[in-house]
């Protein structure tokens, strides 16, 4: 007996008129961007095409190569790339965020295919390959947190509210008696 994830997929169909479509490779042509910083790139992807009704549409697939066709343009790290960073030091999402100081949502973004990290992020990432900075930077955060107590507040306050409306209240413009 077969479970449920052994059954063969149906084959796909038009998302108009639910008939048979076929799947074709072919070069798609796509605009990234917006204004003068726009660019044109072009990448092979799979495009599926309704015999009946001739409706073709990009999958997930399609989407998934022109992401990384913008990567590749941009020289920065795919998703798969930015995973398999994490996953070759055989860190959760949550570990990797809190060694690296990057944001766990920021990271699943990245590596998912949703955002694309910025240049600086890249290269950042591009320094965690290596065993050793991902260490380091695990030794900085073990001995700041050892160092800091847990009621201490991630940023300091300068100075007191309280105090400072008393400074202001002290320098309210008063019209002059004659």
């Amino acid at each position: 007996m077969k479970s449920g994830t052994d059954r063969a997929q149906p084959p796909p169909t038009c998302f108009e008129c639910d008939a048979p479509v076929r799947t074709e490779w072919r070069d798609h042509t796509f605009t990234y961007g917006t204004d003068e910083s726009a660019i044109e790139l072009t990448v092979s992807v799979p495009i599926e095409t309704c015999g009946e009704c001739g409706h073709g549409s990009l999958g997930h697939e399609a989407e998934r190569l022109m992401h990384e066709a913008v990567c590749m343009h941009y020289r920065v790290l795919t998703p798969q790339e930015v995973r398999a960073i994490r996953e070759r030091h055989g860190l959760s999402r949550a570990a990797f965020a809190e060694a690296s100081g990057l944001g766990e949502a920021t990271l699943h973004r990245w590596e998912n295919g949703i955002l694309i990290q910025s240049r600086a992020n890249d290269r950042y990432l591009r320094l965690l390959t290596s065993a050793d900075n991902l260490r380091t930077l695990q030794q900085i955060g073990a001995r700041s947190e050892a160092a800091s107590p847990a009621w201490c507040p991630s940023f300091r306050v300068l100075t007191e509210v309280s105090v400072l409306r008393m400074h202001q209240a002290a320098y309210e413009l008063r019209i002059a008696s004659a």
